[in-house]
């Protein structure tokens, strides 16, 4: 799980596992099993700065969900050291050129500048980070309802977005019906032509991982570290 950001930019791909339980083991498990990418989720997992910063110890290129679109929780996921971050509900341009500015330092951004104290910066010894932080950092963001999917080219568009990723079960859930509805997925196959079409990765977690990359997507969840531990405990049982 190396220099992500030039893997997508390749047009590769890349195949993650969500890491939604805590602690470092089970991060550091997850990220020597062989996965392009881990996403340590601070969404539907816990926000525990002390426990994430210990799970990123383990897991340092890993990608980190931060709990909603806010500068300051964006701004504490960098300076814990997060080299990329997933950005959920981000349903239209303004809200993906907020996500963008909230990772980069002015003039370019938002971005507080206190990493020089922090981990980001390995507490002030890493004299380079913030000249190489704008380019360095990673953005992806999630398109998960119908005004997402409404304004997606606009959102492609902003520059500084990296990947665009679908969240399925919450675009069903704005559109009244489940994941497994036909036109959920003619809506996620529409989406993904569009955001590769625009040269910008496109990432989905659903069901059938494969049948995803068959119609174009290239950054694919394999599953979540708790549900797979589940299954294979249940299969023992």
């Amino acid at each position: 799980m190396t220099d992500l950001k030039t893997r997508l930019a390749s047009g590769a791909t890349l195949r993650g596992l969500w890491q939604n339980l805590p602690g470092p083991e089970a991060a550091e498990i997850a990220a020597h099993a062989g996965f392009d990418w881990l996403v340590i989720d601070g969404e539907h997992g816990p926000w525990d700065p002390g426990d994430i910063r210990r799970r990123l110890m383990v897991a340092p290129d890993a990608v980190l969900r931060v709990p909603a679109n806010e500068p300051w929780l964006i701004k504490q996921a960098l300076d814990l050291g997060a080299r990329t971050i997933l950005v959920p509900m981000v349903d239209d341009a303004d809200a993906a050129r907020r996500a963008v500015a909230a990772c980069r330092y002015p003039p370019e951004g938002i971005r507080g500048n206190g990493a020089y104290v922090a981990r980001a910066a390995m507490y002030g010894s890493d004299a380079d980070y913030v000249s190489r932080a704008n380019a360095e950092v990673g953005v992806w963001v999630q398109a998960e309802s119908r005004a997402a999917l409404a304004d997606l080219d606009a959102i492609c568009g902003v520059d500084g977005v990296d990947c665009v990723f679908l969240g399925p079960a919450d675009l069903a859930g704005d559109m009244g019906t489940t994941a497994a509805d036909p036109d959920v997925h003619a809506a996620m196959e529409d989406a993904i032509a569009r955001i590769r079409g625009h040269g910008v990765a496109a990432g989905i977690f659903a069901a059938d991982p494969e049948r995803w990359v068959a119609v174009g997507a290239n950054v694919v969840s394999m599953g979540s570290d708790g549900t797979v531990l589940m299954a294979a405990l249940r299969a023992l049982a």
